[in-house]
């Protein structure tokens, strides 16, 4: 039997369907597993988190790899069938609860370093990443499903429409490599959308120096919260510093002020964050 008929005889049987308000698409293709082992990496001395278990397909194969499995699922329905499957099973531990309202510090402090895995529900997925980058120094990397324009905004270039603020959060904490593009059809309900797979590599340290990482992020929120203004006005309406000390920090770092906030890389922000800082 296909994991496409399994998951589709799961419902049938239970009488239900996937859940759109959970954003419930289960992958199907075999091969995108492998893949996904693959780009994980995943060792007998890993602990691997994996979010969204689902019907356990991934944690039943990511179990036969690590050391352990911590699988978490928010449906009541597919947590029952993950305990009927994996009760008795040392290597996984199951936690019914919400991704977004879990403990992050408690999930994360017995395990040394824990590698993340998750099929992220594409409507949550950027507070899903925040609250990764949040605990990047306990992370040590991250395979993650999502919604393929999110992913190319991970890994977006300066100058570009999908280079915003979650591209220098990512990249200041994390190396990001697209591994794969895939078509609806991988998955049971196809999505609207074209997903990626996505590998996050947590940096030992930023690539650049930053004094006050609070205001630095500020900065670059504000900046591409109103993008399509020039750069000096976008800080302006932020209230950072006066009209003369935003033109005076932009003179002292040769960055026109006429620019907008797609055209600036990190250094920039950095460079223009310290200044301002002081």
């Amino acid at each position: 039997m296909t994991l496409h008929q399994q998951v589709r005889d799961f419902f049938a049987i239970n009488g239900t369907r996937p859940k759109k308000r959970l954003g419930q698409h289960f992958l199907t293709n075999p091969d995108v597993l492998a893949l996904i082992l693959e780009a994980g990496e995943v060792a007998d001395t890993d602990t691997v988190i994996e979010i969204g278990a689902g019907l356990g397909c991934l944690t039943a194969a990511l179990a036969a790899r690590a050391k352990q499995v911590i699988a978490v699922e928010v449906d009541a329905l597919l947590y029952a069938a993950l305990e009927a499957q994996f009760s008795a099973n040392s290597h996984i531990r199951l936690i019914h609860a919400d991704i977004l309202k879990l403990d992050f510090d408690a999930l994360l402090k017995p395990a040394t370093r824990p590698k993340v895995i998750a099929n992220l529900p594409y409507h949550i997925t950027t507070p899903i990443l925040w609250k990764f980058l949040a605990h990047h120094e306990q992370i040590d990397s991250c395979v993650l499903m999502m919604q393929k324009e999110v992913a190319e905004r991970m890994v977006a270039s300066p100058g570009g429409k999908d280079y915003g603020a979650l591209t220098i959060g990512i990249s200041y904490y994390a190396e990001a490599a697209l591994i794969a593009m895939l078509s609806p059809d991988n998955f049971y309900p196809p999505p609207k959308v074209e997903s990626a797979l996505l590998k996050l590599t947590m940096r030992d340290a930023p690539p650049v120096a930053v004094d006050d990482e609070e205001f630095f992020f500020h900065i670059v929120r504000t900046a591409f919260r109103m993008r399509r203004k020039m750069l000096k006005n976008a800080l302006a309406s932020g209230k950072f510093a006066a009209s003369d000390a935003l033109t005076s920090a932009f003179e002292a770092l040769d960055i026109s002020p006429q620019r907008r906030a797609e055209t600036l890389d990190i250094a920039e922000f950095a460079a223009l964050a310290n200044l301002l800082a002081r």
